[in-house]
């Protein structure tokens, strides 16, 4: 198994947001990173994209008092923005990329993690057909 690269994040003064290479290009863009996962995996926000709105919104949550505790999930989970919508529901499918590192699995679902608990049967080999259910076994005529 090839050795995984691990993604480089350079801090800045606020918590949850660095300087990171997102597009492999040499060139670190401000990123407020959401998740991170035990195999280098990020989920991040890209900075400058943003609407002038959502960027207020994001520092509001990241200056937050408790917002060196928790993770952003957690903060983004637990605030709600002045539309009324959860924070994490509105920049988790607005906003949040993935960026996984060189020599990452693409997905965890392996052949290896299948259960061998599979019948030989056909599928639908246990229902009848509903047409037939009142025909005559013999004449194969409605009765």
């Amino acid at each position: 198994m090839a050795i995984k690269e691990q993604i480089i994040k350079k801090a800045t003064d606020l918590p949850h947001i660095f300087r990171m290479d997102v597009d492999d290009s040499g060139l670190l863009q401000e990123v407020a990173v959401v998740k991170e996962d035990g195999d280098g995996t990020i989920y991040y926000i890209p900075i400058a994209p943003l609407h002038q709105i959502d960027k207020q919104r994001l520092k509001k949550i990241v200056t937050n008092i408790h917002a060196d505790k928790y993770s952003l999930w957690e903060l983004l989970s637990q605030a709600t923005l002045s539309n009324g919508m959860n924070a994490l529901d509105f920049f988790h499918y607005n906003c949040v990329k993935v960026k996984r590192p060189k020599g990452a699995l693409a997905s965890r679902e392996t052949l290896g993690n299948v259960t061998g608990n599979i019948s030989d049967k056909v599928i639908g080999s246990d229902f009848a057909n509903p047409a037939e259910a009142m025909l005559d076994p013999n004449t194969k005529q409605f009765i």
